[in-house]
């Protein structure tokens, strides 16, 4: 699969603010888990000499207690920001892709 775009509103320290955020999503196969790059405001275009707003992001989606969680790949822990980029992927991807990783 090719990456893709996802957007997704990112709640900022718990509070009531959230950033509209976009990113690129790329699915890795030998474990399926998504890295997630090159964040950046939504309705602001990527310049020359753009900096992702976030580092790279590694997420996988778990199935815990019989419901899917969004969570990082290496402690296998949900946070807003995880949770958050996985609502933008399930946005873009069917449930039969999500099922078949």
């Amino acid at each position: 699969m090719r990456p893709f775009e996802i957007n997704f509103d990112f709640p900022v320290a718990s509070s009531n603010l959230q950033i509209s955020l976009n990113a690129t999503a790329e699915i890795h196969h030998s474990e399926p888990y998504f890295v997630v790059h090159n964040f950046y405001v939504a309705n602001n275009k990527k310049s020359n000499g753009f900096h992702s707003v976030l580092p790279v992001q590694e997420v996988k989606r778990i199935n815990r207690d019989n419901s899917y969680l969004w969570v990082h790949l290496d402690s296998e822990q949900a946070s807003e920001l995880s949770i958050a980029i996985g609502k933008g992927i399930e946005e873009v991807l069917t449930n039969d892709q999500l099922n078949e990783w």
